[in-house]
């Protein structure tokens, strides 16, 4: 019954709320901005160096660009979900750490609404935060040792929703709403630990987002004798004035042993001052414009390239950083052997390599950070109901030891089911 598979639905994007609620992530470059952005595209794209923007595939969802719901048969319906692991290593001159973390990275949906047109919606990550850093200072003025503690957590979703239509055959026009949703909290606390002159100052920063972008897409597809095909793609990101609400509030704790004693905590006026971390009322998330090609044989070999360019210089900034200029080159290839082969799985299977160079957007201690890394990955078919199991994996670097910097080396792994043509199959019996 149609109604069970609803509600199977339901129950799934139900507890996907709940997940999404609740992000894991651990860097300190999240300290900074809006965080760490997110990869965007789903499995197939990711091990495809995370290209997509010059994808029109009629076996997937590609909400990198929304010209592309259209390129579903008339009666395709698809669901996805999948979830990723983080295996990350930080490193300095003198030191060096790792960490594991898992997250539910995306819940996604989409369906043809005739030959001609297609939709989707889902719920994507778009930047996250997470850190817990102890730096140890002598004061600037008086000498004294001096603690600081640097905690944050958080994230923000992207809703997105999307419809495309599809004209003479070759040029498909897409448009999407990505809702922008969530709460970043940053967290400080100064100790003096060898005097008692000052009182022990924390901070609390809230900082919500909840705003929508919109994007444009276009793709143009040409078929040569079913032998060999390319694909121009282009999106733009609409600028978007954003009503942030950034709640900040200072606490300093003042104990008996010093002279201002009234209780045992009390705000008062601070000995010792903190700023805040974030300095930002409303801000505007800057255009971003993504140009992509790709070529290959229909059914067997895709190359594509991606090109992504947006400029945050001016948007956010604190007391050593400030966002920047961000540019990123994306490669990626998927081969099928067969896709009609009657005997050997692995000839069914698709084969999926990339790598990716990122300028990224944040600027530290005077330095624009470097982001860059390879992905490979394989999606595995379940032929009795056209749907596939996909994994992709990512080898990166970010940072670096110099400029008091820190340098990442990372491990991703990205697990996502692709259910295909699963509701509204009509069944016949003899």
């Amino acid at each position: 019954m149609q109604t069970g598979k609803y509600s199977v639905l339901i129950l799934i994007l139900s507890f996907s709320f709940s997940l999404f609620g609740q992000f894991n992530t651990y860097s300190p470059y999240t300290r900074f901005g809006l965080g760490d952005l997110a990869r965007g595209g789903l499995g197939q794209n990711l091990a495809m160096g995370g290209t997509g923007i010059a994808i029109h595939e009629n076996n997937r969802i590609n909400y990198l660009n929304p010209a592309a719901f259209s390129a579903m048969d008339s009666t395709s319906v698809f669901f996805d979900f999948g979830a990723n692991t983080f295996h990350n290593q930080y490193m300095t001159e003198d030191y060096s750490n790792s960490w594991w973390n898992m997250n539910l990275h995306h819940v996604a949906f989409a369906t043809s609404m005739g030959k001609y047109l297609g939709f989707s919606a889902g719920i994507v990550p778009f930047s996250s935060i997470g850190y817990n850093i102890k730096q140890e200072y002598n004061d600037y003025v008086t000498g004294d040792a001096m603690d600081v503690y640097n905690k944050g957590d958080g994230g923000i979703m992207n809703f997105y929703l999307g419809t495309s239509v599809k004209l003479f055959d070759r040029i498909a026009l897409g448009v999407s709403m990505n809702y922008l949703l969530g709460r970043l909290t940053r967290e400080r606390f100064i100790e003096f630990p060898l005097s008692n002159r000052y009182s022990n100052a924390s901070s609390l920063e809230n900082f919500d987002l909840q705003h929508p972008v919109f994007s444009l897409g276009l793709q143009y597809r040409e078929v040569i004798k079913d032998k060999f095909f390319f694909t121009l793609g282009g999106v733009y990101d609409l600028e978007a004035n954003v009503g942030a609400s950034l709640k900040y509030t200072v606490t300093n704790n003042i104990y008996s042993t010093d002279a201002t004693y009234l209780n045992d905590s009390v705000v008062l006026d601070p000995r010792y001052t903190i700023g805040q971390d974030t300095i930002s009322n409303d801000f505007t998330i800057p255009p971003r414009i993504a140009v992509g090609l790709s070529l290959g044989i229909p059914g067997k070999l895709i190359i594509t390239g991606d090109y992504i360019m947006q400029d945050w210089t001016g948007v956010l900034s604190g007391d050593n950083y400030s966002l920047t200029n961000a540019t990123s080159l994306h490669l990626g290839l998927e081969y099928i052997p067969d896709l009609e082969a009657l005997r050997g799985y692995h000839k069914l299977m698709s084969y999926r390599l990339g790598g990716y160079h990122s300028n990224y957007y944040l600027n530290v201690n005077g330095y624009q950070l470097e982001d860059y890394g390879i992905t490979f990955g394989v999606g595995l078919p379940v032929r009795s109901i056209k749907s596939s199991f996909n994994l992709a994996f990512t080898l990166g670097t970010r940072g670096t030891t110099n400029n008091n910097l820190v340098k990442e080396n990372y491990g991703i792994i990205t697990f996502n089911v692709t259910l295909h043509d699963l509701w509204f199959r009509k069944r016949r019996y003899d």
